[in-house]
Protein backbone atom coordinates (compact mmCIF):
# COMPACT_ATOMS: atom_id res chain seq x y z
CA UNK A 1 0.00 0.00 0.00
CA UNK A 2 2.63 2.21 -0.26
CA UNK A 3 0.91 4.54 -2.74
CA UNK A 4 -1.47 5.09 -0.58
CA UNK A 5 1.34 6.33 2.16
CA UNK A 6 3.08 8.08 -1.01
CA UNK A 7 -0.20 10.37 -1.16
CA UNK A 8 -0.47 11.18 2.39
CA UNK A 9 2.99 12.23 2.97
CA UNK A 10 3.57 14.45 -0.46
CA UNK A 11 0.55 15.16 -2.17
CA UNK A 12 -2.35 15.74 0.84
CA UNK A 13 -3.43 19.41 -0.18
CA UNK A 14 -4.09 19.72 3.30
CA UNK A 15 -2.55 17.37 5.82
CA UNK A 16 -3.37 19.24 9.16
CA UNK A 17 -7.06 19.41 8.90
CA UNK A 18 -8.95 17.22 11.70
CA UNK A 19 -11.77 15.49 10.25
CA UNK A 20 -14.86 14.73 12.13
CA UNK A 21 -17.79 13.99 9.40
CA UNK A 22 -21.13 12.56 9.46
CA UNK A 23 -22.66 12.51 6.62
CA UNK A 24 -21.21 11.84 2.91
CA UNK A 25 -21.89 12.05 -0.61
CA UNK A 26 -20.23 9.74 -2.79
CA UNK A 27 -20.68 11.45 -6.18
CA UNK A 28 -17.82 10.34 -8.81
CA UNK A 29 -17.20 10.79 -12.32
CA UNK A 30 -16.35 7.56 -14.57
CA UNK A 31 -13.18 6.28 -14.62
CA UNK A 32 -12.59 6.28 -18.60
CA UNK A 33 -11.57 2.88 -19.71
CA UNK A 34 -12.05 1.47 -16.70
CA UNK A 35 -15.79 1.83 -14.52
CA UNK A 36 -18.41 4.18 -14.95
CA UNK A 37 -19.04 6.61 -12.70
CA UNK A 38 -22.04 4.22 -11.15
CA UNK A 39 -19.76 1.26 -10.75
CA UNK A 40 -17.37 3.69 -8.67
CA UNK A 41 -19.90 5.21 -6.95
CA UNK A 42 -21.25 1.60 -5.88
CA UNK A 43 -17.80 0.17 -5.28
CA UNK A 44 -16.85 3.18 -2.48
CA UNK A 45 -20.63 2.56 -1.11
CA UNK A 46 -19.99 -1.14 -0.40
CA UNK A 47 -16.18 -0.92 1.01
CA UNK A 48 -17.06 1.98 3.38
CA UNK A 49 -20.33 -0.27 4.77
CA UNK A 50 -18.17 -3.29 5.08
CA UNK A 51 -15.81 -0.83 7.02
CA UNK A 52 -18.79 0.65 9.26
CA UNK A 53 -22.17 0.07 9.15
CA UNK A 54 -23.17 3.39 10.52
CA UNK A 55 -21.95 5.59 8.30
CA UNK A 56 -24.06 7.57 7.08
CA UNK A 57 -23.74 7.71 2.83
CA UNK A 58 -25.91 8.73 -0.44
CA UNK A 59 -24.85 7.78 -3.50
CA UNK A 60 -24.85 10.39 -6.48
CA UNK A 61 -22.76 9.39 -9.39
CA UNK A 62 -22.21 12.65 -11.92
CA UNK A 63 -21.70 13.23 -15.33
CA UNK A 64 -20.53 15.94 -17.88
CA UNK A 65 -22.43 14.66 -21.16
CA UNK A 66 -19.99 12.61 -22.03
CA UNK A 67 -19.47 8.53 -22.53
CA UNK A 68 -22.40 6.99 -19.72
CA UNK A 69 -23.98 10.27 -19.30
CA UNK A 70 -27.91 8.73 -20.39
CA UNK A 71 -26.84 5.82 -17.68
CA UNK A 72 -26.26 8.13 -15.35
CA UNK A 73 -29.95 9.93 -15.77
CA UNK A 74 -31.39 6.53 -16.13
CA UNK A 75 -29.99 5.96 -12.54
CA UNK A 76 -31.86 8.62 -11.02
CA UNK A 77 -34.99 8.76 -12.79
CA UNK A 78 -35.90 4.55 -12.59
CA UNK A 79 -39.41 5.19 -14.54
CA UNK A 80 -37.73 6.27 -17.67
CA UNK A 81 -36.91 3.56 -20.01
CA UNK A 82 -34.19 3.01 -23.14
CA UNK A 83 -35.49 2.59 -26.86
CA UNK A 84 -33.01 0.44 -28.86
CA UNK A 85 -32.58 1.26 -32.21
CA UNK A 86 -30.45 0.11 -35.06
CA UNK A 87 -27.88 3.48 -36.41
CA UNK A 88 -24.78 3.64 -37.99
CA UNK A 89 -21.55 4.50 -36.50
CA UNK A 90 -18.89 6.51 -37.31
CA UNK A 91 -17.62 4.70 -40.27
CA UNK A 92 -21.44 4.04 -41.91
CA UNK A 93 -21.20 0.33 -40.33
CA UNK A 94 -25.17 -0.51 -38.63
CA UNK A 95 -24.86 -1.10 -35.40
CA UNK A 96 -26.98 -1.49 -32.64
CA UNK A 97 -27.95 1.50 -30.44
CA UNK A 98 -30.21 2.93 -27.71
CA UNK A 99 -31.45 6.52 -26.35
CA UNK A 100 -33.46 7.39 -23.37
CA UNK A 101 -37.19 7.85 -23.02
CA UNK A 102 -37.22 10.02 -19.83
CA UNK A 103 -40.95 10.72 -20.24
CA UNK A 104 -43.70 10.86 -22.91
CA UNK A 105 -42.08 14.09 -24.29
CA UNK A 106 -38.26 13.83 -23.67
CA UNK A 107 -36.01 12.07 -25.13
CA UNK A 108 -31.80 12.12 -24.12
CA UNK A 109 -29.29 11.43 -26.45
CA UNK A 110 -25.64 10.44 -26.03
CA UNK A 111 -23.59 11.07 -29.31
CA UNK A 112 -21.22 8.74 -28.05
CA UNK A 113 -23.83 5.74 -28.24
CA UNK A 114 -23.41 5.99 -32.30
CA UNK A 115 -20.67 8.08 -33.08
CA UNK A 116 -18.10 7.63 -30.37
CA UNK A 117 -14.71 6.84 -30.16
CA UNK A 118 -15.19 3.53 -28.06
CA UNK A 119 -17.29 2.31 -31.34
CA UNK A 120 -13.96 2.15 -33.46
CA UNK A 121 -10.57 0.44 -33.18
CA UNK A 122 -7.45 2.63 -32.89
CA UNK A 123 -6.78 1.65 -36.41
CA UNK A 124 -9.76 3.13 -37.78
CA UNK A 125 -9.44 6.48 -36.26
CA UNK A 126 -9.64 8.97 -39.01
CA UNK A 127 -11.48 12.31 -38.33
CA UNK A 128 -11.28 13.21 -41.90
CA UNK A 129 -13.95 9.84 -42.50
CA UNK A 130 -16.36 9.59 -39.84
CA UNK A 131 -19.56 11.17 -39.27
CA UNK A 132 -22.18 12.13 -36.83
CA UNK A 133 -25.15 10.69 -39.20
CA UNK A 134 -26.18 7.89 -36.48
CA UNK A 135 -26.71 10.42 -34.16
CA UNK A 136 -28.88 12.22 -36.63
CA UNK A 137 -30.45 9.12 -36.80
CA UNK A 138 -30.73 8.67 -32.94
CA UNK A 139 -32.67 12.24 -32.58
CA UNK A 140 -35.21 10.98 -36.13
CA UNK A 141 -35.97 8.00 -34.01
CA UNK A 142 -36.97 10.26 -31.05
CA UNK A 143 -38.76 12.28 -33.14
CA UNK A 144 -40.82 9.52 -34.60
CA UNK A 145 -42.18 8.41 -31.21
CA UNK A 146 -43.27 12.02 -30.66
CA UNK A 147 -40.67 13.42 -28.12
CA UNK A 148 -40.71 17.44 -28.47
CA UNK A 149 -37.85 18.11 -26.03
CA UNK A 150 -34.89 16.05 -26.87
CA UNK A 151 -31.57 16.09 -24.49
CA UNK A 152 -28.48 15.72 -26.44
CA UNK A 153 -25.05 14.91 -24.59
CA UNK A 154 -21.82 15.12 -26.73
CA UNK A 155 -18.78 14.09 -24.79
CA UNK A 156 -16.77 10.91 -26.51
CA UNK A 157 -16.91 12.12 -30.14
CA UNK A 158 -15.18 10.11 -32.76
CA UNK A 159 -15.69 12.86 -35.45
CA UNK A 160 -14.46 16.16 -36.46
CA UNK A 161 -17.69 16.58 -39.07
CA UNK A 162 -19.14 19.85 -37.69
CA UNK A 163 -22.22 17.84 -37.25
CA UNK A 164 -22.74 17.36 -40.79
CA UNK A 165 -23.66 13.71 -40.51
CA UNK A 166 -26.62 15.01 -38.07
CA UNK A 167 -27.94 17.40 -40.74
CA UNK A 168 -28.05 14.70 -43.83
CA UNK A 169 -29.71 12.20 -41.55
CA UNK A 170 -32.28 14.69 -41.01
CA UNK A 171 -32.68 15.23 -44.54
CA UNK A 172 -29.74 18.13 -45.90
CA UNK A 173 -28.51 17.52 -48.62
CA UNK A 174 -24.35 18.72 -49.26
CA UNK A 175 -22.90 20.08 -52.56
CA UNK A 176 -19.46 21.23 -54.10
CA UNK A 177 -19.15 23.37 -56.44
CA UNK A 178 -19.78 21.29 -59.45
CA UNK A 179 -22.90 20.71 -57.72
CA UNK A 180 -22.00 17.39 -56.50
CA UNK A 181 -23.63 15.80 -53.37
CA UNK A 182 -21.54 14.75 -51.00
CA UNK A 183 -21.50 12.45 -48.21
CA UNK A 184 -20.97 13.94 -44.71
CA UNK A 185 -17.58 13.85 -43.05
CA UNK A 186 -14.57 15.75 -41.86
CA UNK A 187 -13.06 15.68 -45.27
CA UNK A 188 -16.28 17.24 -46.73
CA UNK A 189 -15.77 20.73 -44.35
CA UNK A 190 -13.34 21.89 -47.14
CA UNK A 191 -15.78 20.95 -50.20
CA UNK A 192 -19.08 22.30 -49.66
CA UNK A 193 -20.21 25.42 -51.04
CA UNK A 194 -23.99 24.61 -50.64
CA UNK A 195 -26.57 23.76 -48.13
CA UNK A 196 -29.76 22.41 -49.44
CA UNK A 197 -32.06 22.27 -46.25
CA UNK A 198 -35.32 22.00 -48.39
CA UNK A 199 -35.65 18.68 -46.99
CA UNK A 200 -35.30 18.93 -43.41
CA UNK A 201 -37.44 17.05 -41.41
CA UNK A 202 -39.37 20.04 -40.21
CA UNK A 203 -40.30 18.41 -37.07
CA UNK A 204 -36.75 19.70 -35.61
CA UNK A 205 -38.09 22.95 -35.54
CA UNK A 206 -40.93 22.34 -33.75
CA UNK A 207 -38.49 21.09 -30.62
CA UNK A 208 -36.62 22.30 -28.32
CA UNK A 209 -33.14 20.91 -28.20
CA UNK A 210 -30.88 20.64 -25.27
CA UNK A 211 -27.21 20.32 -25.82
CA UNK A 212 -24.96 19.21 -23.54
CA UNK A 213 -20.83 19.76 -23.67
CA UNK A 214 -18.34 18.76 -21.59
CA UNK A 215 -16.11 21.74 -23.02
CA UNK A 216 -15.87 24.78 -23.41
CA UNK A 217 -13.83 25.19 -26.12
CA UNK A 218 -15.02 27.39 -28.93
CA UNK A 219 -14.93 26.34 -32.97
CA UNK A 220 -11.60 27.62 -33.85
CA UNK A 221 -8.18 28.14 -32.59
CA UNK A 222 -5.86 26.45 -30.18
CA UNK A 223 -8.55 25.24 -28.01
CA UNK A 224 -10.99 24.20 -31.04
CA UNK A 225 -11.06 21.67 -33.71
CA UNK A 226 -7.73 21.41 -33.80
CA UNK A 227 -6.73 20.86 -30.07
CA UNK A 228 -9.00 17.68 -29.55
CA UNK A 229 -8.98 16.33 -33.62
CA UNK A 230 -5.65 14.87 -32.68
CA UNK A 231 -7.19 12.18 -30.14
CA UNK A 232 -9.62 11.15 -32.54
CA UNK A 233 -6.85 10.45 -34.92
CA UNK A 234 -6.10 13.36 -37.25
CA UNK A 235 -2.42 13.47 -38.06
CA UNK A 236 -0.93 17.09 -37.77
CA UNK A 237 -1.49 17.62 -41.71
CA UNK A 238 -4.79 16.35 -40.97
CA UNK A 239 -5.51 18.66 -37.98
CA UNK A 240 -4.48 21.28 -40.36
CA UNK A 241 -7.08 20.49 -42.90
CA UNK A 242 -9.80 20.17 -40.53
CA UNK A 243 -8.85 23.34 -39.28
CA UNK A 244 -9.41 25.09 -42.84
CA UNK A 245 -12.75 23.33 -43.46
CA UNK A 246 -13.88 24.73 -40.52
CA UNK A 247 -13.26 27.77 -41.36
CA UNK A 248 -14.87 27.30 -44.82
CA UNK A 249 -17.93 25.62 -42.72
CA UNK A 250 -18.28 28.76 -40.84
CA UNK A 251 -17.98 31.04 -43.65
CA UNK A 252 -20.74 29.45 -45.27
CA UNK A 253 -23.13 28.80 -42.35
CA UNK A 254 -22.42 33.17 -41.78
CA UNK A 255 -23.63 33.32 -45.85
CA UNK A 256 -27.18 31.81 -45.23
CA UNK A 257 -28.07 34.64 -42.28
CA UNK A 258 -26.66 32.96 -39.19
CA UNK A 259 -25.43 34.71 -36.42
CA UNK A 260 -21.46 34.50 -36.07
CA UNK A 261 -21.13 31.78 -33.00
CA UNK A 262 -17.90 30.96 -33.95
CA UNK A 263 -16.33 32.04 -30.23
CA UNK A 264 -19.33 31.09 -28.31
CA UNK A 265 -18.08 28.91 -25.40
CA UNK A 266 -19.10 25.43 -26.21
CA UNK A 267 -19.44 25.41 -29.86
CA UNK A 268 -16.37 23.55 -30.96
CA UNK A 269 -18.11 20.55 -28.35
CA UNK A 270 -17.61 17.43 -30.07
CA UNK A 271 -15.55 18.69 -33.20
CA UNK A 272 -17.86 21.21 -34.14
CA UNK A 273 -21.62 19.62 -33.32
CA UNK A 274 -22.39 21.90 -31.02
CA UNK A 275 -21.83 24.66 -33.82
CA UNK A 276 -24.43 23.17 -36.44
CA UNK A 277 -27.02 22.11 -33.47
CA UNK A 278 -26.95 25.96 -32.52
CA UNK A 279 -26.71 27.74 -35.65
CA UNK A 280 -28.91 25.47 -37.59
CA UNK A 281 -30.82 23.51 -35.31
CA UNK A 282 -31.11 26.25 -32.51
CA UNK A 283 -30.78 24.21 -29.89
CA UNK A 284 -29.28 25.81 -26.39
CA UNK A 285 -26.08 24.69 -25.53
CA UNK A 286 -25.02 24.27 -21.56
CA UNK A 287 -22.07 22.69 -19.78
CA UNK A 288 -22.99 18.87 -19.34
CA UNK A 289 -22.54 19.40 -15.59
CA UNK A 290 -24.33 22.30 -14.63
CA UNK A 291 -27.61 20.63 -16.42
CA UNK A 292 -27.44 17.42 -15.20
CA UNK A 293 -26.72 19.42 -11.63
CA UNK A 294 -30.23 21.41 -11.85
CA UNK A 295 -31.69 18.02 -13.62
CA UNK A 296 -31.04 15.46 -10.83
CA UNK A 297 -31.59 18.48 -7.62
CA UNK A 298 -27.71 17.65 -6.72
CA UNK A 299 -27.53 20.69 -4.53
CA UNK A 300 -30.24 19.77 -2.22
CA UNK A 301 -27.81 16.57 -1.38
CA UNK A 302 -24.83 18.78 -1.24
CA UNK A 303 -26.18 20.97 1.35
CA UNK A 304 -26.87 17.91 3.52
CA UNK A 305 -23.18 16.40 3.11
CA UNK A 306 -20.47 16.87 5.37
CA UNK A 307 -17.68 15.18 3.01
CA UNK A 308 -18.60 14.52 -0.76
CA UNK A 309 -16.13 11.91 -2.58
CA UNK A 310 -15.88 12.61 -6.23
CA UNK A 311 -12.99 11.32 -9.01
CA UNK A 312 -12.31 10.52 -12.20
CA UNK A 313 -9.70 8.29 -14.08
CA UNK A 314 -7.27 11.72 -14.84
CA UNK A 315 -7.07 15.07 -13.12
CA UNK A 316 -5.39 17.23 -15.41
CA UNK A 317 -5.96 20.68 -17.46
CA UNK A 318 -8.98 19.29 -19.32
CA UNK A 319 -10.67 18.48 -16.08
CA UNK A 320 -10.52 22.46 -14.97
CA UNK A 321 -12.17 23.31 -18.29
CA UNK A 322 -15.72 22.25 -17.70
CA UNK A 323 -15.36 18.86 -16.85
CA UNK A 324 -17.96 17.32 -13.72
CA UNK A 325 -15.45 16.74 -11.37
CA UNK A 326 -14.01 20.38 -11.51
CA UNK A 327 -17.89 21.64 -11.94
CA UNK A 328 -18.85 19.78 -8.97
CA UNK A 329 -16.07 21.48 -6.63
CA UNK A 330 -17.07 25.07 -7.36
CA UNK A 331 -20.69 24.00 -6.57
CA UNK A 332 -19.83 22.47 -3.05
CA UNK A 333 -17.66 25.75 -2.36
CA UNK A 334 -20.81 27.95 -3.32
CA UNK A 335 -22.60 25.75 -0.99
CA UNK A 336 -20.66 25.08 2.22
CA UNK A 337 -16.64 26.29 2.01
CA UNK A 338 -16.38 23.85 5.54
CA UNK A 339 -17.84 20.54 3.45
CA UNK A 340 -14.23 18.30 2.84
CA UNK A 341 -14.06 17.31 -0.61
CA UNK A 342 -12.01 13.77 -1.32
CA UNK A 343 -11.14 13.31 -5.31
CA UNK A 344 -9.70 10.43 -6.29
CA UNK A 345 -7.98 9.31 -9.73
CA UNK A 346 -6.34 7.05 -11.46
CA UNK A 347 -3.34 9.47 -12.06
CA UNK A 348 -3.04 13.28 -12.52
CA UNK A 349 -1.52 15.87 -14.46
CA UNK A 350 2.18 17.47 -12.44
CA UNK A 351 1.42 20.61 -10.93
CA UNK A 352 -2.24 20.31 -10.80
CA UNK A 353 -1.94 21.27 -7.24
CA UNK A 354 -2.13 24.90 -8.57
CA UNK A 355 -5.08 24.60 -10.22
CA UNK A 356 -6.76 22.06 -7.30
CA UNK A 357 -6.61 24.62 -4.39
CA UNK A 358 -10.20 23.71 -3.35
CA UNK A 359 -9.42 20.13 -2.91
CA UNK A 360 -9.12 18.88 1.14
CA UNK A 361 -7.47 15.53 -0.55
CA UNK A 362 -6.13 14.27 -3.64
CA UNK A 363 -5.60 10.78 -3.56
CA UNK A 364 -3.79 8.85 -6.77
CA UNK A 365 -4.96 5.13 -6.75
CA UNK A 366 -2.40 3.55 -9.35
CA UNK A 367 1.07 2.90 -7.45
CA UNK A 368 3.40 4.69 -9.03
CA UNK A 369 5.68 1.87 -10.90
CA UNK A 370 2.24 0.27 -11.97
CA UNK A 371 1.66 0.57 -15.60
CA UNK A 372 -1.58 2.65 -16.68
CA UNK A 373 -2.70 -1.06 -18.52
CA UNK A 374 -2.45 -2.56 -15.70
CA UNK A 375 -3.83 -0.56 -13.20
CA UNK A 376 -6.91 -0.16 -15.30
CA UNK A 377 -7.40 -3.84 -15.21
CA UNK A 378 -7.08 -3.82 -11.68
CA UNK A 379 -8.65 -0.23 -10.88
CA UNK A 380 -11.79 -1.99 -8.59
CA UNK A 381 -9.11 -3.92 -6.37
CA UNK A 382 -7.24 -0.40 -6.10
CA UNK A 383 -10.29 1.63 -5.64
CA UNK A 384 -11.38 -0.61 -2.71
CA UNK A 385 -7.72 -0.79 -1.51
CA UNK A 386 -7.62 3.14 -1.41
CA UNK A 387 -10.70 4.06 0.31
CA UNK A 388 -10.05 1.00 3.04
CA UNK A 389 -6.61 2.73 3.83
CA UNK A 390 -8.21 6.28 3.76
CA UNK A 391 -10.74 5.41 6.48
CA UNK A 392 -8.26 3.91 8.34
CA UNK A 393 -4.92 5.83 8.49
CA UNK A 394 -6.84 9.44 8.18
CA UNK A 395 -11.07 9.35 8.43
CA UNK A 396 -11.47 6.93 10.86
CA UNK A 397 -13.46 9.54 12.33
CA UNK A 398 -16.12 9.66 10.45
CA UNK A 399 -19.14 8.26 12.77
Amino acid sequence: MGFVKDFFNETCLNDNISIVLKKILIAPNAFKHSLSSIEVAEIIASTLKSLDKKLIYKIAPIADGGDGTIDVIKHYFKDSKFIYCTVHDPLMRKIKSKWLLLDKNTAVIELSKASGLALLEENELNPLKTNTYGTGELIKHALDKGCKKIIITLGGSATVDGGLGILCALGVKLFDKNNVKLKPCGKALNQIVRLDLSNIDKRIYKTKIYVLCDVKNILIGPSGTKNFSKQKGASPKDQLLLERGMKSYLKLVRSYGEKDYSNLPMVGAAGGVAFSLKAILKGELFLGFQFLENLVKLNKMIKTSDVVITGEGRLDSQTFMGKGVCELIKSIRKINKKTKIIVLCGDYEKNINRKAKDIDFLIKIKPEKMSKDKAIKKAKKLLKATIKQIYVKKLNHWT
